[in-house]
Parts: C-alpha cells; structure tokens; sequence
C-alpha cells in the first residue's frame, strides 16, 4: 500500500496529507464535507478562529457519530431479539409437529 501527499483546502487554507493511493477519492470527499461543516458553522456562528471552528466541527462529528453508534446498536438489539423470537417458534413448531406424528400407546 503506497502513500502518496495529497493537497485539500480548508477554508481556504491549503494542507498536504498522506494517504494510501487507493483511499485519495475518499480524502477529498471528507475533506469537503469538513470543509460544508466549517462554513456552516462559521455562518451560523460569529467564530472567526479556525481552531475554534474545528473544535465546534469535530463536536459536531463526534456527537453524529455517537448517535450513528446508538442507533446501530439499537437496530441489532432489535435484529438479535427478531432472530430469537423467530428460533423459540421454529423450535415450538418442530416440537409439536414431533409430538403430533409420535404413535399414540392404547
């Protein structure tokens, strides 16, 4: 996996970065959609220091991501109870069609 320097701008600002050749596409799709959470903020704020623009960006990242993270693990909460409920009938099927084909003794 080869590293190659890649330029992105934000907010005007140009940095250099390394990334793996195949991930280049990936860097400057995040990069702009840092750079859309920077001037959001920016215009809906009156912070003008790019470090407090970044911190404020990175809360907001971080605050998505943590709700991304609850509802992923409430959907496999949900997925996992769905899979058990649907075992405990299939198991209460076979075990009454057993019981219904076993011969009686009279």
């Amino acid at each position: 996996m080869s590293t190659t320097a890649v330029d992105i701008s934000i907010l005007g600002r140009h940095f250099k970065v390394g990334s793996p050749s195949e991930e280049i596409d990936e860097l400057h799709h995040t990069a702009a959609a840092l750079n859309n959470k920077l001037e959001e903020i920016k215009a809906k704020t009156n912070i003008k220091s790019l470090e407090q623009l970044a911190v404020m960006a990175a809360l907001n990242f971080c605050h998505e991501l943590r709700q991304e993270r609850h509802k992923i693990t409430e959907y496999t909460n949900t997925v996992d109870d769905r899979i058990q409920l649907l075992q405990d009938t299939i198991e209460r099927a076979l075990i009454n069609n057993k019981v219904d084909k076993e011969p009686s003794a009279v």
